[in-house]
């Protein structure tokens, strides 16, 4: 299951998913999430570092630890601004897909918001609950620091 976790800047969005994912993995979901990076390219490697090296050299790196893995792919910007493809090649093992942005995406979604106003600019896909520390009519609200209760609800879905 994906479900996206979209809204305005500075809304809260990554506070909520940090504090959803313990819950969720003390329930036994195995889950991951996509962060959206809008703004181009990014490095996840130092300049000078070896992998960085080898990357620039022309080759993909995936950099292993007995604790961790990073997957350093170049990819055209088909394949980076679409989620499906994201998801088919390399999260198939997860229950649940939260992102973070890729509100056009048009997947199923939680909206972040500090005004309610501002859920209108999310609707390109099915809004399933909008979190808010006022009321939002029409839509299964949560506030902010209900942490357990979104929790439930996604559990709920999945």
């Amino acid at each position: 299951m994906i479900l996206s976790i979209v809204g305005t800047s500075n809304s809260g969005k990554t506070t909520l998913i940090t504090k959803l994912v313990p819950i969720l993995r003390e329930r036994g979901i195995k889950v991951a999430v996509v962060k959206r990076h809008a703004h181009g390219d990014f490095e996840i490697d130092r300049e000078g570092k070896d992998s960085w090296k080898i990357y620039q050299s022309g080759a993909d790196v995936l950099i292993a630890s007995p604790v961790k893995l990073a997957f350093i792919r170049r990819v055209n910007e088909d394949e980076g601004n679409n989620l499906d493809w994201i998801c088919s090649n390399y999260l198939k093992e997860y229950d649940l897909i939260l992102t973070e942005g890729f509100s056009k995406a048009g997947k199923d979604r939680i909206v972040v918001v500090a005004d309610p106003d501002d859920v209108e600019h999310f609707t390109q896909g099915k809004i399933l609950a909008v979190v808010c520390d006022e009321r939002v009519d029409g839509y299964r609200w949560f506030v902010r620091d209900d942490i357990e209760g979104i929790a439930e609800f996604i559990l709920s879905l999945v």
